[in-house]
């Protein structure tokens, strides 16, 4: 509401013959801003006569105050607009109403860089919702599948896509009170105590290692909906999987166990052995009745639910896709599986390609393929007795489950893995806690613990035993304590803070978080610990065995998250009617993993970074492959599997082709040109992009078709003020209008292939292009901004704070570092990690 009073209050702006009143400051802003305000502003916006409750009279553009900020941002969306000056006031022509507006953005710009900027240094930092997860899972050896501490913790807050900058991640009173209960739950589940031991004893809680067997082959009652019909068809006596696991009404997605009610008694690994079949996979059904692809074999999976949550049937916070397996067609067969299982969770099973909405396929049946229904079926109305008749006399598309064997746990360690870690390979010995203690310590601090800080956590030992909590009871809460100190929770800077430069305790941090998200490993403390991480060839050489390690794979996830704003894939969510295949195939994750396993390959061969754009194949498993045109490249008995594939196509290489970008730069609904031209702006030439007038209404697309996203931009851009962005982004944006919301090539924007996509475009320096293709050579030939790009981000990445103006000299060494070597990706890191910047605070 302030901003819009404020716009109809500057639209009624007076302009006036020029006087010489002054801004503040002028020598500190651009000439022609000030004599453009004391032109046309000044005179009705006085301090004698304040119009419109605006006077700029005393606005200092030196002051990179809020207000004066505001008020810059209000000038600039009037001028835009065509608002100010009024029409009977006296106009400035184009030309300088367009100076005027470049000069008071570029002068905003610099304003909120100013007010930004953390001068060339790094923020103190807490730990990320990831780090912090992957912290506690190597800090204590546990197991994270089934299990997230974070889940409660608000959400980081993100600064341009980056979740990691200093001076974003707030810590509030909330977040405090759930870093106490995480810690509790993760010391909980790494030292269970005994319940059976009497409280002068202290012991861990060991599981019974002798494996049970669980046999479920009558009574899968399933969810509620289902009963009364599978009752009507077979007694209960299947399990039967009809939708896919991400339907938004699931109706047999998920089968769950029925006397596994409290889930496995333990933690660990168990046999799941599986009796199924697939059925109807030649249904009579058509694709307008059954929303399934029956080209492909039916893939059955399982997922782990947590039994305390009660609602099994149902999608659940954390249900990993722990195993999957291709069912035969009719054949009745066995299928055997080795799955990780945390205490309190059961199996489900679940038809990962199955049928999309299937509650609704029963009253498409008797719409459109009633006759299939025997004669006294085919009059049956509402859903309940329509659902009957279909599952009973029907040929809905299915997995049927006949029997189900569960066994375990299997190969129970002891000393767990958790045990190994906190308690060392003997039994707990009280006399061992300041020992313990210190060497936990030094690893939660990631460095070793100060005399202050070891005799706080004996302080919290010796006081809980005081209290009367046996010594195991007391050690464990001295662990939580750890948890919730500062030196756990932020990332530490140099011991000496008058020092500029890393400690080498503070470059093995650095380099562990950017490098794995986690904490640093032992042969990184050690080099630490010793004072060899200063040496630049042994850092170097850490690196690549960084790189070269499982770990960096979170490297490789949380970076493209940032860098490429994948982390926002799914925020917007495709249509469901028009985009099936998307939730069918589960294609969110798997999109993302196509771009993850596109990374690590161009890493592990150290390829140029410029494959990013250039590239003619990427890894697909067959959900994506058939989105790509591909399928052949992948075996149908491999259809979860990612493999490389090539592509004849040449508008699909690169980043520019991949599904998750292509899915997270359009809006859902429909792309926009002027959406993916922003991302190209931003995340591939590294050039942001001032924020749009307020004023200016959304461009909507027509969803008949009638007008295209062209058109309508073709007259929004009849003004010269608009025409200034628009220009430089909307012919990037138009390149890629080959490509609908989830990726899949087009000609047309309408089913009746009317309105054909044009998706030709002119840069602002005259080069044309048509497509992909031959705009991806135009970003080559500008390949230095691309690299330049790539390697602020990881910066930004590495560092946890954004790349300043001041940080540039820096930037084009390193690149200019990498010239020779066509700008090896691997190397690119490494040169990173040895640059100036990475070493210092």
């Amino acid at each position: 509401m302030h901003r819009l009073r404020a716009a109809s209050l500057m639209a009624c702006m007076v302009v006036m013959a020029w006087h010489p009143f002054r801004l503040q400051a002028q020598d500190s802003a651009p000439r022609k801003v000030r004599v453009f305000l004391e032109r046309y502003c000044i005179s009705c916006h006085s301090t004698a006569d304040p119009n419109g409750e605006r006077e700029f009279e005393t606005l200092d553009l030196s002051k990179d105050h809020v207000d004066t900020q505001l008020t810059l941002q209000e000038i600039i969306d009037q001028l835009t607009l065509g608002a100010m000056p009024p029409e009977d006031g006296d106009q400035p022509n184009t030309a300088d109403r367009l100076n005027a507006i470049a000069q008071l953005t570029q002068l905003l710009s610099e304003m909120r860089e100013r007010v930004t900027s953390t001068g060339g240094q790094t923020v103190l930092r807490r730990l990320t919702q990831r780090e912090y997860r992957n912290t506690v899972r190597d800090l204590l050896g546990i197991d994270m599948t089934m299990f997230d501490p974070t889940i409660e913790f608000p959400k980081d807050n993100l600064s341009n896509h980056f979740d990691n900058i200093g001076d974003a991640l707030v810590t509030s009173g909330y977040l405090l009170e759930k870093y106490l209960d995480a810690a509790d739950r993760c010391i909980e589940k790494a030292l269970p105590t005994s319940q059976t031991e009497p409280p002068e004893r202290d012991a861990i809680a060991k599981p019974d290692s002798a494996p049970r067997e669980w046999v479920f082959n009558s009574n899968f009652g399933q969810q509620n909906e289902l009963k009364t019909a599978h009752r009507y068809a077979f007694d209960l006596r299947y399990m039967v999987l009809y939708d896919h696991p991400l339907n938004d009404k699931p109706e047999g997605a998920f089968g769950p166990l029925p006397g596994l009610v409290d889930g496995v008694p333990v933690d660990g690994i168990y046999e799941v052995h599986v009796q199924a079949q697939a059925l109807h996979r030649d249904t009579p059904y058509t694709k307008q009745t059954v929303y399934i692809d029956l080209a492909e074999p039916f893939r059955m999976g399982i997922r782990p639910g947590n039994t305390a949550i009660g609602d099994m049937v149902h999608i659940q916070p954390i249900q990993p896709l722990v195993a999957e397996a291709t069912i035969k067609d009719n054949e009745l067969q066995w299928y055997t599986f080795r799955i990780r299982l945390d205490k309190g969770f059961a199996p489900r099973f679940t038809f990962e390609n199955g049928m999309h909405d299937v509650r609704g396929a029963y009253s498409r049946v008797f719409r459109n393929q009633v006759d299939t229904l025997p004669a006294g079926e085919r009059k049956r109305k509402g859903i309940v007795d329509m659902r009957k008749a279909v599952i009973k006399f029907g040929y809905l598309p299915q997995i049927r489950i006949h029997e189900v064997r569960v066994r375990g746990p299997m190969d129970v360690q002891s000393p767990t893995r958790s045990e190994r870690v906190l308690l060392g390979d003997r039994a707990f010995d009280a006399v061992q806690v300041p020992e313990m203690l210190a060497r936990f310590a030094a690893r939660a601090y990631r460095r070793p613990a100060t005399d202050v800080e070891l005799r706080d956590l004996l302080t919290v030992y010796v006081g809980r035993h005081t209290v009367g909590q046996s010594p195991l009871e007391a050690y464990k809460d001295a662990l939580k304590a750890a948890l919730c100190s500062p030196s756990f929770l932020y990332i530490s800077q140099p011991n000496d803070s008058s020092s500029p430069s890393l400690s080498n305790h503070g470059i093995a941090q650095r380099l562990s978080y950017f490098l794995t998200s986690s904490m640093p490993d032992d042969a990184l403390r050690k080099l630490a610990d010793a004072g060899k991480l200063s040496d630049k060839d042994v850092l170097k050489s850490e690196t690549r065995r960084l790189l070269q390690s499982d770990a960096s794979d979170a490297f490789v996830a949380d970076f493209l998250d940032s860098w490429l704003n994948l982390r926002a894939l799914g925020s917007m969510p495709p249509d469901e009617k028009a985009n099936r295949e998307y939730y069918a195939g589960g294609l969110e994750p798997e999109m993302k993993q196509e771009t993850r396993l596109f990374m690590r390959d161009l890493i592990t061969r150290n390829a140029s970074t410029l494959e990013f754009l250039r590239a003619d194949y990427t890894f697909a498993n067959r959900d994506l492959a058939k989105l790509y045109g591909v399928a052949h490249q992948v075996p149908v008995d491999e259809a979860a599997k990612f493999h490389r594939v090539q592509f004849g196509d040449k508008d699909r290489g690169g980043l520019l082709g991949h599904a998750s970008v292509l899915t997270v730069s359009a809006n859902g609904i429909e792309t926009s040109p002027v959406i993916r031209g922003i991302w190209l702006m931003e995340t591939i030439l590294g050039t942001p992009v001032p924020p749009p007038p307020d004023e200016v209404p959304a461009l909507d697309p027509d969803i008949r078709g009638t007008v295209s996203i062209r058109e309508q931009l073709t007259k929004h851009r009849e003004s010269a003020a608009c025409n200034q962005c628009h220009r430089k982004f909307d012919p990037l944006g138009f390149a890629l209008e080959g490509f609908d919301p989830i990726g899949r090539k087009r000609e047309f924007y309408d089913p009746k292939q009317k309105n054909k996509i044009d998706t030709s475009g002119v840069l602002p320096g005259g080069d044309r292009f048509s497509g992909p293709e031959e705009l991806r050579a135009l970003l080559l030939k500008r390949d230095e901004f691309f690299v330049r790009t790539v390697t602020s981000r990881l910066l930004s990445h590495a560092l946890g704070r954004r790349i300043e103006a001041t940080d540039r000299a820096e930037v084009d060494k390193i690149v200019s570092s990498l010239t020779d070597n066509g700008y090896r990706l691997a190397d690119l890191i490494i040169a990173v990690v040895t640059s100036d910047l990475f070493q210092h605070r």
